[in-house]
């Protein structure tokens, strides 16, 4: 939208948005209709996970099988325990939770509902030990059809602009630009800018919403907008919370370098603040994580074997060399570790890039903002190309998960000259943990990153650590490779 501020700075008391205003029956229908629709989802996964696990479980007890006990009544019991779950989790409230933390909430309601509904059909007199075995693994099932329905339905409804809550921004002139601009490039946030209030700024940038006037007369907007975000900062005199007549209001401190992610309120008297731990600086966080390492990596290694088998086998037939080779990374306390990769390179893969930056002005400015290459003359034909796009070239890695060199999940393992473009309290936070075979930067830019969007993805995930921040990325992690975005 344009700036509209030159049309109401004057006034004291801007007026409503006559386009948006809507009545009360109104205003909760787009997000009543978000819970309708998910709910609906999670109904018809949960029932499709339910016929899986009977079919699968049916040979187990020909006499006495789950078919012979899965009644109607049973099938409602698990549908009903499925919604409740999630309402109690707060699945079905779209606005101001991302995917991560819906991430955390889907697998939290998918353990829980199979003892619902086992509690429902003792009730029912229905329950038996076929009927539980039903239900434990129709909650195993039904996690990953409730993600992949949930993932489709939310970009249908972000496409019809009805994912989320409408929201007014609150705050100074900057502030806001930069939060609407993150929350029009996140959509799934569920937070749907209307414009903004701030006092009157000299200022030829642009901002990517309309200006509605002045902080004092938010409360104007309460019939347009459910959600009020302040947006705190020194130079703002924001209203009073309590005072402002919307839905919900979100107040959002200057809290840079506080972890975005497990912040939890608390309250002294009249002051108020937030509360956080390091977790990838605890104690228990290193064994934790070692633990989860062990139990993905060394099944996933063992299966592995005859696909990194078959990939050596095609690189040979490619190029003369050894199939494998071994790079010395930056790792733990930036120390160096061995990395195992399937070679994707030619032999003389250095000199052929260095006599590519030497003549092409174009390819060695690429390589300075992000030490990769477009279109790089070190890479193999075909397999190589196909290898690195998928990062099946990483696979060997495994190995060095299961010897401790590197984590499942971590900042990417760079060698030195990469990480050496990094300022020195970057690197030494980067070195306070393992590199990961994956990582936030596998499931998002991926190498179209440069060092400083690296940079941020790592001092994110560094600082907002948890064995749901890891589960998260490996299951994302697959997809990623599928779509090969960013892969080079």
């Amino acid at each position: 939208m344009a700036d509209a501020s030159s049309k109401v700075l004057d006034a004291s008391i801007p007026s409503p948005l006559p386009q948006t205003k809507k009545s009360l029956w109104r205003r909760a229908r787009v997000p009543t209709r978000n819970a309708l629709i998910l709910a609906a989802g999670d109904v018809v996964s949960v029932e499709i996970a339910v016929l899986i696990a009977t079919a699968v479980l049916t040979p187990l007890y020909p006499s006495d099988g789950p078919l012979t006990v899965w009644d109607s009544a049973l099938a409602i019991s698990a549908a009903v325990s499925s919604l409740v779950a999630n309402l109690i989790l707060g699945v079905y409230d779209t606005a101001g939770s991302g995917p991560i933390e819906r991430f955390r909430l889907r697998v939290l309601g998918a353990s829980l509902f199979p003892w619902l509904a086992f509690a429902l059909a003792i009730l029912a007199g229905a329950a038996a030990m076929p009927t539980f075995l039903v239900l434990a693994l129709g909650g195993i099932l039904t996690l990953p059809l409730w993600l992949l329905v949930e993932a489709a339905l939310r970009q249908h409804l972000i496409r019809k602009a009805a994912w989320g809550r409408t929201a007014l921004l609150i705050g100074s002139r900057g502030a806001t630009a930069r939060l609407a601009s993150q929350l029009v490039a996140r959509p799934e946030f569920g937070l749907r800018p209307i414009g903004y209030v701030a006092d009157a700024e000299p200022s030829d940038e642009p901002h990517p919403l309309t200006h509605l006037g002045v902080p004092a007369a938010a409360g104007a907007f309460a019939d347009s907008a459910d959600v009020a975000i302040i947006v705190l900062s020194p130079d703002l005199s924001p209203p009073d919370p309590s005072s402002l007549p919307f839905r919900r209001v979100i107040v959002l401190p200057d809290l840079s370098g506080i972890p975005a992610l497990g912040l939890s309120p608390r309250g002294f008297g009249e002051m108020s603040g937030v509360e956080f731990s390091n977790a990838s600086q605890g104690n228990i966080a290193p064994f934790a994580k070692r633990i989860f390492d062990l139990c993905i990596a060394v099944p996933a290694l063992l299966v592995s074997i005859p696909l990194i088998a078959a990939l050596a086998a095609a690189i040979k037939a490619t190029s003369r060399g050894p199939a494998f080779y071994v790079q010395r990374r930056v790792g733990l306390r930036q120390s160096f570790v061995p990395v195992f990769k399937l070679r994707t390179m030619h032999m003389d893969a250095e000199q052929r890039l260095q006599d590519l930056l030497d003549r092409d002005p174009e390819a060695r400015r690429e390589w300075q903002r992000c030490v990769k290459l477009s279109h790089d003359p070190r890479i193999l034909p075909v397999v190589g190309s196909i290898l690195r796009r998928t990062s099946l070239d990483e696979l060997p890695q495994l190995w060095n998960v299961v010897r401790g060199d590197l984590s499942l999940v971590g900042p990417r393992p760079f060698p030195a000259y990469h990480v050496e473009r990094f300022d020195a309290e970057f690197q030494a936070l980067r070195g306070s943990v393992k590199p990961g075979l994956t990582g936030l930067w596998q499931i998002s830019e991926r190498s179209d990153a440069d060092l400083r969007q690296q940079q941020a993805i790592d001092t994110f995930y560094i600082r907002n650590w948890s064995l749901w921040l890891d589960l998260y990325i490996v299951v994302n992690t697959i997809p990623a490779m599928l779509k090969a975005r960013g892969a080079r």
